[in-house]
This record gives C-alpha cells, structure tokens and sequence, in this order.
C-alpha cells in the first residue's frame, strides 16, 4: 500500500472514530436530560413550569401523546354531535328551541355511551346547549329540561375538531 493510500485509510478511521465518539456524547446527553426528568433517577431535577407559556399543559409537539389528543379531539367533536342528533330526535319545540327532559335523554343515550353527562358538559361548554346546575344526576334530575341552542344543522356545519389537544373542538 502507499503512503498516500494508508494515509486516506487512516483519516478515514480518525473520522469514522470520530463520528462514532460524537454519537456516543449525543446519546449520553440525551440520556442525561431524560433522567433529569425521571423523578425515579437519582440526577432527577425538580422542573419549574411557567404557566404563562404557551406550551404549558400541551404535550410535546409531534408526540404520540399530541397525536392521541388529535385523535381524541375528532371523536369528542363525533360524540357531542351523536349527542345533538339523539335530542333532535327526540326532544319537542320547534328548532332551535327544541327541549327534552334528562331522565328521557339518559334512558335514550345510555344505551349508546355512557358518557352522556361528560358530553352534555361540553356541549354546553361550547354553546350548543343549555341545562340548570353543574351536573345532572339520574332520577333527581329526570325532570329538568335540556334545551338546544342551535339547530342540528348549525351544529353540523359549525362544530369541527381544533386539532388541538387541549382545547378539542371548535365552533365556526
């Protein structure tokens, strides 16, 4: 072998070792920062959170968790309006105004979900409908009447999924 020739081949081992030893201090880097997180690791850092960023309570953008919110945001946005149409069908009044009473809608929507009051909360959240008090309970609010606010084709036109994890849909 030449000179020239054993010299490329030992820059090339230079580099590649290199190369190699920068991986490694990336990784051992990268391992650190995650144990500093890992409040069962003993270089576990107390972390402080500003409540004022923009990024607090969301999750890491491009993570599986941000994904799943995503996820869980189109199936909020299908439940709520599974919801308006089962009271459509079944309340009285003229749209908009149309009004049922909670034991009805309970009797009607428990056999679908049972996420009837967590979905009659953000439906009012949103502004789609309108009820009295906090929560429902079965059988001492049977009587108490649940009134849309929208018709169903408002709803269904305006009501989409923000693709945003923590607020998950949106009315337009």
């Amino acid at each position: 072998m030449s000179a020239d020739a054993s010299r490329v081949v030992e820059n090339n081992r230079r580099s590649s070792l290199r190369d190699s030893i920068q991986k490694f201090q990336a990784l051992a880097e990268k391992t650190e920062d995650s144990l500093k997180k890992n409040p069962y690791s003993n270089s576990y850092v107390e972390q402080k959170f500003d409540k004022e960023a923009t990024d607090y309570g969301r999750p890491t953008p491009g993570s599986k968790t941000e994904a799943r919110g995503i996820k869980a945001s189109v199936h909020v946005c299908r439940e709520i309006i599974f919801l308006i149409e089962t009271i459509n069908e079944n309340a009285i009044g003229e749209p908009p105004n149309r009004v049922i009473e909670f034991g009805k809608l309970f009797q009607l929507y428990s056999y679908y979900s049972e996420t009837l009051m967590g979905m009659l909360i953000r439906a009012r959240k949103y502004g789609l409908i309108h009820f009295e008090g906090e929560m429902l309970y079965q059988r001492q609010d049977d009587r108490k009447p649940i009134a849309m606010l929208l018709s169903l084709d408002e709803v269904r036109t305006r009501l989409r999924p923000s693709g945003d994890p923590k607020n998950c849909v949106v009315l337009i």
